[in-house]
């Protein structure tokens, strides 16, 4: 296992996790312009989750994981994960990923509050995107963040959001993809004594008062989602060669895996 990575001390608690893959290197440079026009003076140091591949950016501080570099094999989705979380010294992430391309300013006071929240012991996880099944009380309208209902069908989101890194790491099963780890984890939370939390959208509704706003998501199946990424780039006047890629089409389906290994995951999963 590789050493930890080198975090500078006096950073506060919190690390923005930002994971990715070596396959998607020509996201790199979007996401972090972008990131850098908006949260600029960002003072928690960056973690970005290659395989190999070491990365930087002008004026932001970034370390690469690199959580593959002595392996001759590829790794999984959840095993690059694990190994990065393991790697990170702060006990909060703020977790996103390559493709979440921000197009307005972060509301880094709110961020700041909700890791005071954290803190103190209100939630192990904060959605920074409202989720869909709360549970709400009367005069509930107010407050920042509302709880996530025990049955939400999402209950464990990969969308951005605030984490206590160990009770992430306790999540992740080493044979899951990401869309296993949303859909299977959700059953395994309703286990969970951990509260989680998402922002309350009756006051952070609208791109421009999201606390992190970017378009759910910039990349599907490998693909530049156009009417995001192509009006977005153009603003900023960042150069990508969309044909290397691709363009994502409606309708069109993933590969599934047979029924018998789909039985396996989901069995392993649920345990």
């Amino acid at each position: 296992m590789n050493q930890n990575i080198n975090i500078p001390p006096g950073n506060s608690e919190l690390t923005i996790f930002v994971n990715t893959s070596d396959n998607f290197e020509d996201c790199w440079d979007p996401f972090f312009k972008l990131f850098n026009e908006y949260w600029p003076d960002c003072h928690y140091p960056i973690v970005l989750n290659t395989e190999t591949k070491d990365y930087s950016y002008p004026g932001l501080n970034i370390s690469c994981s690199k959580v593959a570099e002595l392996e001759e094999r590829r790794l999984g989705w959840s095993e690059c994960l694990i190994r990065a979380l393991d790697k990170i010294q702060t006990p909060y992430i703020l977790y996103v990923q390559e493709d979440y391309f921000l197009e307005a300013p972060v509301k880094v006071s709110v961020v700041n509050k909700l890791l005071d929240e954290m803190r103190g012991g209100m939630a192990e996880v904060i959605q920074l995107q409202q989720a869909s099944q709360l549970n709400r009380k009367l005069g509930d309208s107010q407050n920042l963040i509302l709880e996530v209902s025990q049955k939400a069908k999402w209950r464990l989101s990969l969308q951005a959001a605030i984490w206590k890194k160990s009770i992430l790491r306790s999540q992740v099963r080493i044979h899951e993809d990401p869309w296993q780890f949303e859909s299977y984890g959700a059953f395994r939370s309703r286990r969970m004594q951990e509260r989680i939390y998402s922002i309350n959208g009756a006051l952070f509704s609208g791109l421009e008062n999201e606390v992190f706003p970017y378009k759910v998501t910039g990349i599907i199946g490998g693909k530049w989602v156009g009417e995001i990424v192509k009006p977005l780039f153009s603003k900023h006047d960042i150069n990508v060669d969309f044909s290397k890629r691709g363009f994502y089409e409606k309708g069109r389906r993933k590969k599934r895996k047979s029924l018998i290994i789909r039985l396996f995951d989901r069995l392993r999963s649920l345990l």
